[in-house]
């Protein structure tokens, strides 16, 4: 990804293509070398598929040529059921795999987040489990000064 690449809105909606329909709202975009995602849980195991496949299109048209991040602002629930848990390690291991792992994830989850206090001690081991830096913030502001951080200790 580069510093000039446009904003094009992805919603995981567009990628279901199972029986069952996604639970829970994704939309992803690129800004420079940051990732944002913007969720509303809760997940199911289907809407952690189609982010993987919204993120593999993603990455065919503009593979990642440095380093990059992602910044994840839950609203509303963070509840994740224990089958999408386990896509989503599968999810972050294809990732490490494909050499399209993100050098730092930082997510955005206010304290009234239904789910917040089970839920990040539970991200944070996969993301461990998987090599990556994770770190969960209240607000905004915090975790784009983590994520510039790390970028700029990557370059």
């Amino acid at each position: 990804m580069s510093k000039s690449d446009p904003i094009s809105k992805r919603d995981i909606q567009s990628y279901a293509n199972g029986a069952f329909k996604p639970h829970g709202k994704i939309e992803f975009w690129t800004e420079g070398h940051v990732v944002r995602i913007e969720a509303q849980g809760p997940f199911n195991r289907e809407a952690i598929q189609a982010v993987g496949l919204a993120m593999q299109e993603l990455f065919a048209g503009t593979p990642p040529t440095c380093a990059f991040a992602d910044i994840l602002e839950i609203r509303r629930s963070i509840m994740i059921s224990p089958e999408a848990l386990e896509a989503f390690s599968l999810f972050l291991a294809r990732m490490s795999i494909n050499k399209s792992a993100p050098t730092a994830v930082a997510y955005v989850v206010a304290a009234e987040v239904e789910g917040r206090s089970l839920v990040l001690p539970l991200l944070a081991k996969l993301y461990a489990k998987h090599g990556r830096q994770f770190a969960a913030f209240e607000t905004m502001a915090p975790a784009e000064a983590w994520v510039r951080e790390r970028l700029s200790a990557a370059r």
